[in-house]
């Protein structure tokens, strides 16, 4: 995983290559806090801590615009479609090490005709939320570019690779020739 700011250098590259390098979609969350992620680490093989930031989200989502280059990126590269990738605070294809998110909180499945993600609850404690909106135990909900996209408190902001190429490229200085 690498931050935004550690991103800055291939924004030159073409967005082939950009795409080539990093997969198709990519979610960007702001670093968690050391203590959470020392709670979580801990919490191997216990029960998952009760959201307490929920009525935030706004606020938090906010912040993380604001200090968009410190942002972490996780590139999701899935090979076939189809492919399932988990995402969980331990174990999982994704880990995300906050102890509101459970040992394996939610499934990404790939869908290839579409070229994005839908994504499923796996039953989790404190939910899967897209745009600030519960989805639910049965539900698989398709990813749009844009989404923000919450495991328990870890928030997300759900972007195919061309979004992210192209705010690179508009935000870094451009080479005089």
């Amino acid at each position: 995983m690498v931050s935004v700011n550690q991103l800055r250098p291939f924004a030159q590259a073409s967005l082939e290559a950009f795409r080539a390098a990093s997969g198709p979609v990519a979610l960007i969350q702001q670093p968690v806090d050391p203590v959470f992620r020392n709670i979580a680490q801990q919490l191997t093989g216990a029960r998952t801590v009760g959201m307490a930031h929920r009525s935030r989200m706004t606020e938090r989502l906010l912040a993380m615009l604001r200090d968009f280059d410190n942002l972490e990126v996780h590139f999701l590269n899935p090979k076939v479609d189809g492919e399932e990738l988990t995402v969980g605070r331990s174990e999982c294809d994704l880990v995300v090490p906050d102890p509101s998110v459970s040992q394996h909180h939610a499934t990404l499945r790939w869908n290839a005709a579409t070229g994005g993600f839908l994504v499923r609850d796996a039953q989790s404690m404190n939910g899967t939320w897209i745009n600030g909106a519960p989805l639910g135990f049965r539900a698989q909900v398709t990813l749009n570019d844009g989404d923000t996209l919450a495991f328990g408190d870890a928030q997300f902001l759900y972007l195919r690779a061309e979004t992210v190429h192209e705010h690179l490229r508009l935000a870094s200085p451009q080479e005089k020739p």
